[in-house]
């Protein structure tokens, strides 16, 4: 499925999860998702307390369209342009709930659930960097890497566990399978091949891990060489339903 992650603090104690992208393949995955079903004590309820969006892409924004039956607005994080470029997004759901959005802050800031979350600025995407206020533990989520700034760079040595744009392999991927189609740094994504491998290799978090992989990339398939770099370099390869503890 579409990339998308829930993270929650301890979930004995706070019931909120929050959403990294809402991806088209929302409703699928809250149904295989216990934690994100609705409760029984109220109509039209969810543990879903709010959503974090990288950017504005249509893969990280639309499952947002299919959480309108809501009782209270939908809370959304997104830098001021990202929540420009949602306008339509408002219209969409002002029949409904509608959407409360906030902005994101460049400083840790407490969600109120056992979590502090801080945005690094990407160019033409975030990443977010959250981290348990009780352990210190620090997860650093990254799905849409154009550039790797400073901040960036030292965030990935900072965080205990670090998921990744792993969207592409190389630069020309796609138009090998569609002539005439964007280079992946032209869709904002930093190829493996081309440095970001080398760049999780050299971090000391316990877990460092890819995500939001396209379906042209050759680490998909488990008998690949490609596959094979990646993990003889220490990086996982997400897949759906995966779960991490910090």
């Amino acid at each position: 499925m579409q990339s998308s992650i829930a993270i929650s603090g301890n979930p004995e104690r706070f019931r909120g999860w929050f959403l990294i992208n809402a991806s088209p393949d929302l409703p699928r995955q809250i149904e295989c998702t216990p934690e994100l079903h609705p409760r029984p004590a109220a109509p039209r309820n969810t543990p879903i307390a709010g959503v974090f969006l990288t950017n504005a892409d249509a893969d990280h924004t639309l499952g947002l369209v299919l959480m309108r039956q809501q009782e209270m607005p939908l809370v959304v994080y997104a830098t001021n342009e990202t929540q420009a470029a949602l306008g339509w997004l408002g219209i969409v759901l002002q029949p409904f709930a509608g959407i409360e959005w906030r902005t994101t802050n460049r400083e840790f800031l407490s969600l109120g659930s056992g979590i502090a979350f801080r945005t690094l600025e990407l160019g033409n995407s975030v990443a977010f960097q959250f981290r348990d206020e009780i352990s210190r533990a620090s997860v650093l989520v990254a799905p849409a890497v154009g550039q790797v700034t400073d901040e960036l760079r030292d965030a990935i040595h900072d965080s205990d566990v670090v998921l990744f744009d792993g969207t592409f392999w190389n630069n020309d991927e796609l138009r090998a399978v569609r002539p005439g189609a964007r280079t992946a740094r032209q869709m904002n994504h930093l190829p493996i091949s081309e440095g970001s491998l080398y760049l999780l290799r050299q971090a000391p978090a316990r877990r460092k891990i890819y995500t939001h992989i396209n379906n042209t990339n050759p680490i998909l398939s488990l008998s690949s060489i490609e596959r094979s770099t990646v993990e003889q370099a220490g990086v996982e390869i997400a897949r759906d339903g995966l779960e991490i503890i910090l």
